[in-house]
């Protein structure tokens, strides 16, 4: 396990110095860097598949994002993301159902989870399931394991979605677009010998939050 203080040093220069000149001097270093990040999420896959066996088979491939970013269509052409990210989930950053997210950027780290931005379809359904089952709901964000380390968030429209009475007592989640949660963490979270061990186990804090997003799917 590579020490991640190393990580973040990396990652400050991309910030500070992000264009290809200087990441090809430093590329050496970034492979090296890179070798440990997958090393350390194929052992988080591992620890976090006895949680989720939707997870079984998902390869530390199948997680990591690219540094690369994609500028064809944005006006920052800004060459390098100046972050290490992994989704955690069923089919990795595949994953149409709820997962879990982990993002690591000098002074904006979090442990993300639940469902970004799902298509129109599964919103539906879960505006739907959220409605019937608003007490489980409920209860899920009020369990004091979970609320203690997670806050709820998501986008939101600004009226009630058609089909729903604008009094309807479960407005402010039916309005929802997203439905995440996310801890914030310092960047000292990762710079110990058992960093890993510390995710796997925020994360199964999560789980029931995650499951009764996916009920839907287990549907099908």
């Amino acid at each position: 396990m590579a020490d991640m203080r190393d990580t973040f040093e990396f990652l400050k220069g991309v910030a500070a110095n992000n264009n290809r000149e200087w990441f090809n001097a430093h590329k050496a270093e970034y492979v090296e860097l890179r070798k440990a990040w997958e090393n350390d999420i194929a052992r988080l896959i591992n620890l976090m598949t006895k949680q989720d066996e939707s997870m079984r088979g998902v390869r530390v491939n199948d997680c990591v994002y690219r540094i690369y970013r994609d500028v064809r269509f944005s006006l920052d052409k800004s060459p390098y993301k100046t972050y290490f990210s992994a989704v955690l989930g069923k089919k990795g950053r595949k994953c149409t159902q709820a997962a879990c997210y982990l993002h690591i950027e000098p002074g904006n780290c979090g442990l993300h989870a639940g469902i970004w931005w799902p298509e129109s379809d599964i919103l539906a359904r879960l505006r739907s399931e959220i409605d019937a089952n608003i007490d489980e709901f409920k209860a899920i964000l009020a369990n004091p394991d979970f609320s203690s380390r997670f806050t709820f968030y998501g986008d939101k429209l600004k009226k009630v979605p058609r089909g729903y009475s604008k009094d309807n007592p479960n407005a402010e989640y039916i309005k929802m677009k997203e439905y995440l949660c996310l801890k914030k963490v310092d960047d000292d979270y990762f710079f110990c010998d058992d960093w890993v061990d510390k995710v796997a186990d925020d994360f199964s804090y999560v789980s029931d939050f995650n499951k009764f997003l996916n009920y839907i799917f287990e549907e099908d």
